[in-house]
């Protein structure tokens, strides 16, 4: 839960800047009020339903991305969560009950929340479980402002290793450790990667790939139907992962980002020889995260239209789950676009500064729109829609 979550962080946070000393202290009360046993209990049974709640939101997208839409009601929840114990820090500050200390650490998705937090609950740690606790938050509001971190424990996966998110002063992250009281990185991941379970075959091909003349200068029946081994999918998917890092880090203002575009080359060069050597990597043929980050490389192809309609043209073929048909009506519409037919979802929109709403560029019969977005899965337009809208200054 604690990744999905911090990514849900990352997704709302929109880079808002860390609070100093002084914002820290509007965040929470600087010293802890005694709590009664029978009001530790009492709101120890708040945080742990809402624990349960969002534990049983999150399970599906263990190993599956959520769209915006699956999104919805885990961001509700958590919202609802994390307003609760931030009204109790303000006014308890740090609580001495380690459970209650474990819960509230799960539940705080806004970086300055985590920011703060982790700094008072860093100092105030008495387990090793308490000290990774709290040099999570701080790492995960790192991230989020755009930064690197300073503990090493943001990671993501890549193929089947886990890797950590970049690290600031890298040669001296296990200093950093050592006077936080935590073991040395590499301790650590080797401890967590040997939970990381075996590869599961992926469930294959319904039938067989066409080579249709939109992608014949991009790839071969061979290459589009000859299964993957697992060593393949685990390079594939590490090297999609490092290129979707790469990808939202120039799209978010990471701190040294290279710029979109030259991103986006390498990324539609990687593309090109997946294409050329393995076909398209459907979830059928590898694994749904590596599928998804695939998608999502394409989709920021724009200056190579016609390696965006081949992959469209094999994901029609390909497509063997929900997520996928979502993630097709996107492409589809990307596509049509760039090709100057209107659009058929409703996903690619244009934003009014000045009004700060976005509305859908070309789009074909707009009174049906909402039929052919609920047939892919998509919520209804005006609610897609009111994602994108900000306060106006």
């Amino acid at each position: 839960m604690t990744a999905l979550l911090a990514g849900l962080g990352v997704a709302t946070a929109q880079t808002e800047p860390l609070p100093d000393a002084a914002g820290c202290a509007k965040v929470m009360a600087p010293n802890a009020t005694p709590m009664t046993p029978a009001f530790t209990a009492a709101v120890r049974s708040t945080t742990h339903t809402y624990v349960s709640r969002l534990e049983f939101l999150v399970a599906p997208f263990r190993t599956r991305p959520a769209t915006p839409a699956q999104f919805q009601p885990i961001r509700q929840v958590a919202a609802e969560a994390e307003h609760y114990v931030t009204r109790l820090l303000k006014v308890t500050g740090w609580p001495t009950d380690p459970g209650l200390r474990e819960d509230i650490s799960r539940l705080l998705i806004h970086p300055p929340f985590q920011w703060c937090v982790g700094q008072v609950a860093l100092s105030a740690a008495t387990t090793p479980a308490e000290r990774s606790q709290a040099a999570g938050l701080i790492d995960q509001a790192l991230v989020a402002a755009g930064e690197n971190q300073r503990y090493g424990t943001a990671l993501t996966r890549r193929g089947s290793r886990l890797v950590p998110l970049p690290i600031a002063d890298e040669p001296d992250v296990d200093a950093r450790r050592a006077a936080a009281g935590l073991p040395p990185l590499k301790e650590i991941l080797a401890a967590l990667q040997a939970t990381v379970p075996p590869r599961l075959a992926p469930a294959g091909l319904k039938r067989p790939v066409v080579l249709h003349e939109v992608c014949r200068r991009f790839t071969g029946e061979t290459a589009l139907n000859i299964p993957l081994t697992p060593g393949q999918i685990d390079a594939l998917a590490e090297r999609a992962a490092e290129l979707v890092e790469q990808d939202q880090a120039s799209r978010t203002g990471h701190s040294g980002a290279r710029s979109m575009q030259v991103v986006d080359r390498e990324s539609t060069i990687w593309l090109k020889e997946v294409l050329r050597q393995r076909g398209w990597p459907s979830a059928n043929r590898s694994d749904p995260q590596l599928a998804f980050n695939a998608w999502l490389l394409t989709q920021h192809a724009d200056a190579r239209p016609a390696v965006q309609a081949c992959v469209l043209d094999l994901m029609t073929q390909q497509v063997s789950t929900p997520d996928e048909e979502r993630n097709l009506a996107y492409l589809t519409d990307r596509v049509r676009l760039a090709s100057g037919q209107p659009q058929v979802y409703g996903t690619q929109v244009s934003y009014d500064d000045v009004q700060g709403k976005a509305t859908p560029r070309l789009l074909e019969d707009p009174a049906r729109v909402n039929e052919r977005r609920a047939k892919v899965g998509l919520e209804p337009i005006e609610e897609y829609l009111k994602g994108f809208e900000r306060p106006r200054p």
